[in-house]
């Protein structure tokens, strides 16, 4: 069976990291080939995707709906043959389900990330007219679904529904095990910490993360503790924002913008706690990275996230854009007696195991199996 991933770039974020995962952990007996094509963008996964097995086509845009870049993918997908191509995030999954039909392509999937509302009003539009091209849609959490549509299903293979729920996995045993062993005296020297406890925090520097919340928390919890400090990973447009906002708090000796890192195993090694202030957040994969390191989670209680930490037992829940409640919780879980971390590791081997998020879609794929499958059933956003 022949697979394609279309999506629109492959940095390392929640979307691309899950497809890798995916193409990791499908048994190399099967006989599934995957193909992941990018549209534009960041191409940092590439080499990660091939080593796993995987061809990566690159359609090379410039910007969004460059006409170039259009014409090859029309091409590409009138001259390969798949048996399903499944599109992530709106603007791949409205330029896939068109050129993919075109193209003789009978089982179209897309898997909705993230809540309408946080797309552009365009790209929300033009989603949604060419969403009855789909055969499956699929989101990500519970809650995803239900923003769309009112109510949602988890998957079970032979059913009706037009949408289901496959929840994001994690190798926890494999994760957790690289956390163990990183090594983490270069990055304790390079970031000048000291012996008080660690809160880590990743995810791009993009508004719905609200790291500003979090650094105004910080205000508070070095009130109580003084020598605490937090580490804030990622990449993106607000870099030069959240390091002007450490400054001007005075934080410089508590908080450290690090910018991108080559690789995060060694930031949840050295941390005591983790922290998520996000406004919105369809699940959260950086949740269960967390959880396999046996860290206790304080997080928003927004969206998807109620469905990953649950309050009081792996973690601690808080309303958004609270930052007093918020430094509460991170000083609450740096003293708990509570076992959050051992409990959140439990829960996330055994609830998103990343071989069952993979079962779930090569399921729905040999279940479509390149027949022809139209919407059965109303859709609303």
């Amino acid at each position: 069976m022949k697979v394609c991933f279309l999506i629109n770039q492959l940095a390392p974020g929640g979307a691309p990291t899950l497809l890798l995962d995916i193409v990791r952990n499908t048994d190399s007996t099967t006989d599934i080939e995957y193909t992941v094509c990018f549209i534009e963008g960041d191409d940092t996964l590439v080499p990660a995707f091939e080593t796993a097995g995987a061809r990566v086509v690159d359609f090379e845009a410039e910007f969004k709906f460059d006409p170039r870049a259009l014409a090859r993918m029309a091409r590409f997908f009138r001259r390969e043959e798949f048996d399903v191509l499944h599109a992530h995030l709106p603007y791949s999954q409205t330029v896939g389900r068109v050129f993919g039909r075109l193209g003789g392509i009978d089982a179209v999937v897309s898997t909705q990330h993230s809540a309408p509302n946080n797309y552009h009003p365009i790209t929300r539009l033009l989603e949604r007219l060419t969403r009855p091209l789909d055969s499956r849609t699929v989101a990500v959490s519970k809650a995803v679904e239900r923003l769309f549509t009112g109510e949602s299903h988890a998957y079970e293979p032979g059913q009706t529904h037009q949408w289901c729920t496959i929840h994001n996995g994690l190798d926890t045993e494999e994760f957790g095990t690289e956390v163990r062993t990183a090594k983490t005296d270069s990055i304790r020297h390079e970031w000048g910490l000291g012996d008080g406890p660690i809160l880590l925090n990743v995810g791009r520097y993009f508004p719905q993360k609200s790291q500003h919340t979090l650094i105004k928390a910080m205000s508070h919890v070095v009130k109580m503790r003084p020598d605490a400090q937090l580490l804030i990973v990622g990449w993106g447009e607000l870099e030069n924002e959240l390091r002007s906002a450490v400054r001007e708090r005075g934080l410089d000796d508590n908080v450290r913008v690090t910018g991108r890192v080559p690789t995060i195993h060694p930031y949840y090694r050295l941390a005591d706690a983790f922290v998520l202030s996000s406004t919105r957040e369809s699940f959260g994969i950086v949740l269960l990275e967390a959880m396999a390191a046996k860290l206790p989670v304080v997080a928003t209680d927004v969206q998807g996230i109620p469905e990953v930490v649950d309050h009081g037992r792996t973690g601690l829940l808080v309303p958004p854009n609270d930052p007093e409640r918020l430094a509460e919780a991170m000083v609450e879980a740096l003293r708990t007696d509570e076992p959050l971390g051992e409990n959140g590791y439990e829960r996330a081997a055994t609830e998103f195991d990343i071989r069952t998020t993979t079962a779930s879609h090569i399921e729905l794929y040999r279940e479509l199996g390149g027949t022809a499958a139209g919407p059965s059933e109303s859709r609303r956003d």
